[in-house]
């Protein structure tokens, strides 16, 4: 196994993963359709390396981009997963996110945590996986698109090329932990309606923004009803995000929208989520307001594998690799994330999140280099590893 892991070592170069990484946070990612650009250097990287890669349209111009290397045919196929759209805080980084920089053993950029890094350190494993031989099993992977707001790509990449059954890897940032489940996720809007005066005729007016601020007092005191789950302790929890009324300091506010998300455990479903919340907003706005609650997003919750091959086989590749054993857990904030893992886990594949960086949404966001390589071997070794003795 030592020379395995050796192989696997020379076959990935650091620098060819920081290229790969800076590659992909350097597509501005204010644009929804920069997963465009992003899928065209995959599909070029491992086009080059002579991996069957091809690139499939989801949505006009925001593609998935599947490739495949053969194996053998002793185990199911290991899919590793991650998406290429990215969340870049928008303010207060001392360098263009767009243009990344290393500062030692850093790596900085745009979206590199969440997770255009693992979607690199994937890519690399893909494209060294040749160099050592044939694998016990097919190696897939899917650099997918819109994975904020519905998982969109993925779920389109599982039901058009499967597979449905085998092994599956989410690169979502763990830390390198193993993380074994995340809660779902529902984005609701509410939207109130009064009338407008200038401050001179205020009497005559239906204000909004006074209700609107207590249905925020109200909405983040909420406990929503719900069984608990106990590898989800912390859920669920909701945080009010925005609230925008009025257009005037010296108007009436007429209108007033409210949007949050809810992270939340198996058992809760979109119907009963949206009643609570209009019950909630019955409770303190008066009647002469309008209401309307909508839920304007959704993510399945993930529960995946706590034991088992994957588990044993990752702990195995990284301790050869990094010399570290890796941590199972799901503790937060792993566990009020919302990932992919859950589509992957829906399709019949025994599932955990990998991947490197410890992400917060904030500025100068980074992940260590020898880490990033590391996860790049740890993927490679995996899929070498896995189902080798069967």
């Amino acid at each position: 196994m030592t020379e395995l892991f050796e192989r696997v070592s020379d076959a990935i170069d650091t620098t060819r993963v920081v290229e790969l990484a800076s590659a992909l946070c350097s597509v501005p990612s204010d644009d929804p359709q920069a997963e465009g650009p992003r899928a065209e250097i995959i599909a070029d990287s491992l086009d080059r390396a002579g991996v069957e890669v091809h690139i499939a349209d989801v949505v006009a111009g925001r593609p998935n981009v599947i490739a495949r290397i053969p194996g053998e045919g002793r185990r199911a196929p290991l899919v590793l997963q991650g998406h290429i759209d990215a969340g870049v805080y928008p303010s207060g980084w001392t360098h263009d996110p767009h243009h990344p920089w290393q500062d030692g053993n850093k790596l900085y950029g745009g979206g590199i945590t969440d997770m255009l890094g693992a979607v690199a350190a994937m890519v690399a494993a893909v494209e060294a996986a040749p160099a050592i031989g044939p694998l016990p099993g097919d190696l897939l992977l899917h650099a997918t698109m819109y994975h904020d707001g519905s998982g969109l790509g993925a779920k389109y990449a599982l039901t058009t090329e499967g597979p449905t059954e085998g092994y599956g890897i989410c690169g979502e940032p763990s830390d390198l932990s193993i993380h074994t489940a995340n809660g779902g996720c529902f984005k609701f809007e509410i939207r109130l309606t009064g009338t407008s005066q200038h401050v001179s005729r205020m009497e005559s007016a239906t204000d909004t923004l006074g209700p609107a601020v207590a249905v925020y007092d109200k909405l983040v005191g909420h406990r929503f009803a719900h069984e608990p789950e106990p590898r989800l302790p912390d859920l669920p929890r909701v945080l009010i995000g925005e609230l925008h009324a009025g257009e005037s300091p010296a108007a009436v506010a007429a209108s007033a929208t409210i949007r949050g998300d809810l992270r939340y455990v198996p058992g809760m479903n979109r119907s009963d989520v949206r009643e609570e919340i209009l019950d909630v907003v019955d409770s303190v706005v008066p009647d002469e307001v309008g209401r309307r609650v909508r839920i304007i997003g959704l993510h399945q919750p993930f529960l995946g594998a706590t034991s088992g091959s994957l588990i044993d086989t990752i702990t195995t590749a990284q301790s050869g690799i990094l010399g570290s054993v890796p941590r199972v857990t799901n503790e937060l904030p792993g566990q009020a994330f919302v990932t992919d893992a859950a589509d992957l886990v829906a399709a019949g594949l025994e599932t955990v999140v990998y991947g490197v960086g410890d992400w917060q949404y904030a500025p100068d966001e980074w992940v260590y280099v020898d880490q990033l390589a590391g996860s790049a071997r740890v993927y490679l070794a995996v899929a070498a590893l896995l189902g080798a003795d069967s």
